[in-house]
């Protein structure tokens, strides 16, 4: 098991909870599909990045080019497709939550 794994699901749940202050809940399964769509897009954009920035860091490992400022480029996009993660996570609980609301 991962070590933070507990921890991301609190802020899972932190997540839902702060979307659920701000938005009501969602109105049909084709508006809770879009909002995940939405989260997933983003998620693989902030992927995306990562995977760009890896190819530069190789060619700077590769050719002894100082790789700091990269790796810190690549940190904040990781933590960022990390915080991404979250959201489409916390957007299935709330999809969810409509389904049990539904039965």
């Amino acid at each position: 098991m991962n070590v933070v794994e507990n921890d991301v699901r609190i802020l899972v749940g932190k997540e839902l909870a702060a979307a659920n202050e701000r938005f009501p809940q969602f109105h049909s399964a084709h508006e809770g599909y879009a909002v995940i769509q939405e989260e997933v897009d983003e998620l693989k954009e902030a992927t995306d990045k990562v995977i760009g920035r890896m190819v530069s860091l190789w060619a700077r490992v590769k050719y002894g080019n100082d790789p700091e400022r990269l790796l810190q480029m690549i940190s904040e996009d990781a933590i960022n497709a990390a915080c991404e993660a979250i959201q489409v996570a916390a957007m299935c609980k709330k999809f969810l939550e409509m389904e049990e609301m539904l039965k």
